[in-house]
């Protein structure tokens, strides 16, 4: 039986633009030769497939310990709707759906299989997050896409086992797609990363800039920081201008503003988009941290092994206490952190997680 190391790099990167999910989740034979992916070459076992076609579900072995999978579908897949037998006049439809994107099927995919993984397999579960949102046609809102978005949090919230959501290289995670996997809605399960690459924010950057830096604080910007507009402004301030002057000094300065709205709006949206990287998302505490993609499937494997360790031994900590006790969750993990530190006084239990898990 060949062994998939768990210290090895990734070697397919998920490209920018649509593309297959399962490469990067299995890996890809390319003419350059095989390219691993993150799980164990050769585990992953997609479900569900011919459903629902804009998420992809599955089973994987991460260091050989099993594992839910849910990836997004990059590429516009065709849904296929049947005629109707009973009726005559009804005619098979062909859909376009858009890749990255939560439509009423796929949601309610992605929230059966979460419910499958937790009360029948009791398996962790990997979602590589690359969503835009849901989508909002009168359509998709008949088909209530908002009620199986809501199952997606209400599966999320009863989930028993650690939950890793990652947000993928080159891809982001929007609107309300970010409210629906956002770790706080079960905070002792969930955790979220994000690649170096990606992007993550309720709002993308040319939203921000639609909202919090319109034209009239673009103008005043530019009252600040050009010294040209702001010659020209302090100019047509003069009372004592003839209307000719003024009416020159207006068109030029017109024409000096309109010429600088196209740069600053692309230098907005620039720092707008500075908010959304992997940096500034774990210094406000929306991701636990940051992690390269080269090196996600070894930090995952330490990370997943430590948190089913960590959860054995905290229900075992629990049972053996006596009714009086009344031990809650975080004091069992107190404890267990109070026994690391005592047998490793300067390693960091909350992030060296290989040491933890051994």
């Amino acid at each position: 039986m060949q062994i998939d190391p768990v210290e090895r790099t990734i070697e397919y990167e998920p490209p920018s633009g649509p593309s297959d999910p399962r490469l990067f989740l299995a890996g890809a034979d390319t003419d350059n030769g095989w390219l691993s992916g993150f799980f164990d070459r050769g585990s992953f076992v997609e479900t569900l497939g011919g459903w629902a076609r804009t998420v992809v579900a599955g089973r994987a072995r991460l260091g050989g310990i099993p594992m839910g999978v849910i990836a997004v579908e990059g590429r516009t897949v065709e849904n296929i709707v049947p005629a109707d037998p009973a009726n005559p006049t009804s005619e098979e439809q062909v859909l376009q759906e858009a890749g990255t994107v939560w439509y009423p099927n796929s949601a309610y995919k992605t929230a059966q299989a979460i419910q499958d993984f937790n009360s029948g397999e009791q398996l962790p579960l990997m979602i590589f997050a690359n969503w835009r949102g849901f989508s909002g046609g009168q359509r998709d809102m008949f088909f209530e896409v908002l009620k199986y978005g809501a199952y997606i949090v209400d599966a999320l919230t009863k989930y028993k086992q650690p939950v890793f959501v990652y947000i993928v290289p080159n891809g982001e995670l929007r609107g309300g797609a970010w409210v629906v996997v956002d770790p706080t809605i079960n905070a002792d399960m969930m955790e979220m990363y994000a690649d170096e690459k990606s992007r993550g924010g309720v709002l993308e950057p040319e939203g921000i800039v639609e909202i919090k830096f319109r034209k009239p604080q673009m103008l005043a910007c530019m009252d600040r920081l050009d010294p040209q507009v702001r010659d020209l402004r302090q100019e047509l301030a003069n009372p004592d201008l003839a209307p000719a002057q003024k009416a020159e000094i207006k068109q030029a300065l017109d024409a000096r503003e309109k010429a600088l709205l196209p740069v600053y709006t692309q230098i907005a949206v620039q720092f707008a988009d500075l908010h959304d990287r992997a940096g500034r998302m774990a210094a406000k505490g929306v991701i636990r941290s940051a992690v390269q993609w080269a090196h996600a499937r070894t930090y995952f494997f330490h990370r997943l092994k430590r948190r089913l360790h960590e959860e054995q031994l905290r229900k075992a900590i629990q049972a053996a206490a006596s009714p009086d006790e009344q031990l809650t969750r975080q004091d069992a993990i107190d404890i267990i952190a109070q026994w690391f530190a005592h047998s490793h006084a300067d390693a960091d239990y909350d992030r060296d997680d290989k040491l933890v898990a051994s």
